[in-house]
């Protein structure tokens, strides 16, 4: 179970799925936001940039769905992939954040792997997305391709897992349950009479 389901306003915990630290004193941090809800099922995608004595100076953070992260590791893992690009975003009262995450494998480089995230002032567009409208922050990342490939491995077989364990509950969070009406009825009626 997801430490985001049932918190009743106590101390709330992160499982940590996979954390690499790349050489420019920058560390990607992957962590459990898996949820019975489908819509708010999700990964934590953190980017943080150290300076010289080990204190953060910049932070990013996205949150991908877990299913459109299940294919890019899939895509990954195939030899398939090639670009993801996800927006999301928070419309406050005051202030409105958008979030975008972007991954591309550019075969130029020695490390292939591009993992960018931008933070930043956002506005809510037609049915409540949200589009950037200036980034305030962004962090870069890049990988090898064993370092995406293992982080795709360990993220797929960890939602893999978390959806096997609770997937009676899953289940339950989906099941639509309605009441039928009269017409229904008569409608069932007719069709299996005719």
């Amino acid at each position: 179970m997801s430490n985001y389901d049932n918190n009743q306003g106590g101390e709330v915990s992160k499982i940590q799925i996979y954390r690499f630290v790349a050489k420019d004193n920058k560390i990607l941090d992957i962590t459990d936001m898996l949820a019975y809800d489908v819509k708010r099922s999700k990964l934590s995608i953190t980017l943080v940039e150290f300076d010289d004595n080990w204190a953060a100076t910049r932070r990013v953070r996205h949150y991908v769905d877990a299913d459109d992260i299940k294919l890019v590791c899939y895509d990954i893992l195939s030899g398939q992939f090639t670009a993801f690009e996800d927006h999301k975003g928070t419309a406050g009262q005051d202030y409105t954040e958008a979030r975008v995450l972007s991954l591309k494998k550019e075969t130029k480089y020695r490390q292939p792997y591009v993992l960018r995230v931008d933070n930043g002032q956002g506005e809510v567009q037609g049915q409540g997305q949200v589009k950037m409208v200036k980034a305030t922050d962004s962090l870069t990342i890049q990988m090898t391709e064993f370092e995406a490939r293992k982080m795709a491995l360990v993220i797929q077989d960890y939602i893999a897992q978390w959806e096997t364990i609770n997937f009676r509950k899953r289940q339950d969070a989906r099941t639509v349950t309605f009441t039928p009406s009269q017409e229904d009825h008569r409608k069932r009626d007719h069709a299996l009479a005719a």
